[in-house]
């Protein structure tokens, strides 16, 4: 039986999967304290490619963007361009299981070998994807309104503890223009909004194909707002040298917290944070497993859970020395080399020629 889920399991997880590692680190830190302006600024970008995207799914609405891409620019270059997918789904779950590999050891377990802490969280994210996408989405069902109620109560709390949250920090607004912050966040549109190219490998599971363009509209305008009032939050809280400086913003900003006899909140929102990484992983996991079991013609992909899982901890170790050039590689090499080509250059090219070869056949 075909596997499916419903539109809102869709839209949750759409949300949840961008938010499960970009909420952890100042973005655009060059817009400075105008950082929350450019992401405002880039949403109807996300949107854009939320277009490009749903509109390939309704040309070959039964096809994940593993098997539409040899039917449009034919067998070797599609199976190549197909295989690049493929990798790249996987490299990202590496990447982010490096993400919160190290957020672990450094906020609970500081004397745990990065193995150790990857092959922990490993453990529970090949299990989840070996329980298959049905699973996975009614997880995000639940996890969606639990985790903006934990945020909604984190801030409330920041809000309330004496002389933490200034808004005076936020000035001065455009100081050096609106040019400068759209300079300044390009970067935006490959990542956060980019990484939902995972979502071609999933559109044609949901139940509801009429209204999957219009849940992906939501999904990237409400993680827009989600990121833009979160980047306040850090200015606010933190200052914009400490915020662009920390490694993890998020967890600096909640050990700010002390109402009463509530305090160190962080260790708590590590948990739920970590939660949400796995979340994020196992959809890239599952989007490559899925191409790969396409490409195969192999009947479930579920049993290529621990050799992926496997080869995905060896990856997110070997990617690179240490947390620092981890993060360089990421913001600054990942977004231009790697992230430009798959998210946008293939997908735009993939429509032009699909598009061209329909105008050839009905002109013929």
């Amino acid at each position: 039986m075909k596997t499916k889920i419903s539109v809102y399991q869709m839209f949750a997880a759409m949300i949840l999967h961008p938010l499960g590692s970009t909420i952890l680190f100042f973005l655009t830190p060059e817009a400075k304290q105008d950082a929350w302006i450019a992401m405002l600024v880039y949403i109807p970008a996300g949107i854009l490619l939320q277009l490009i995207y749903t509109t390939l799914y309704y040309q070959y609405p039964d096809d994940t963007i593993v098997t539409y891409l040899p039917k449009i620019f034919g067998r070797f270059i599609g199976y190549i361009l197909s295989i690049v997918y493929i990798t790249y789904f996987a490299y990202l779950a590496a990447r982010v299981l490096r993400d919160f590999a190290e957020l672990s050891l450094i906020a609970i377990m500081p004397e745990t070998p990065l193995i150790v802490a990857s092959a922990m969280f490993m453990s529970a994210i090949a299990y989840t994807v070996f329980t298959g996408l049905e699973n996975l989405a009614r997880a995000a069902q639940i996890a969606l309104p639990i985790s903006i109620f934990v945020f909604i109560t984190e801030y409330a709390l920041l809000f309330v503890t004496p002389g933490v949250v200034k808004f005076d920090n936020l000035k001065p607004v455009l100081e050096n223009g609106i040019i400068h912050v759209i300079k300044a966040g390009w970067l935006l549109i490959t990542f956060p909004f980019g990484e939902t190219v995972t979502f071609a490998m999933i559109y044609p599971s949901v139940n509801e194909p009429s209204k999957v363009r219009k849940a992906a509209f939501m999904a990237i305008i409400f993680e827009g707002i989600l990121l833009t009032v979160n980047t306040i939050i850090y200015i606010a809280s933190l200052g914009i040298n400490f915020a662009t400086t920390a490694l993890f913003p998020l967890l600096e900003t909640l050990r700010l917290i002390k109402v009463g006899f509530i305090e160190r909140l962080d260790i708590l929102l590590v948990v739920i944070m970590a939660l949400g990484g796995l979340f994020k992983i196992s959809i890239f996991m599952y989007a490559s497993m899925l191409g790969t079991a396409q490409l195969i013609k192999l009947k479930d992909p579920k049993y290529l859970a621990l050799p992926f899982g496997i080869g995905i901890i060896i990856f997110s170790i070997l990617i690179a020395k240490n947390y620092p050039q981890h993060i360089q590689l990421g913001l600054e090499w990942t977004p231009v080399y790697i992230h430009i080509p798959i998210q946008i250059i293939i997908p735009v090219s993939a429509l032009i020629v699909h598009f061209i070869k329909k105008w050839i056949s009905l002109s013929k």
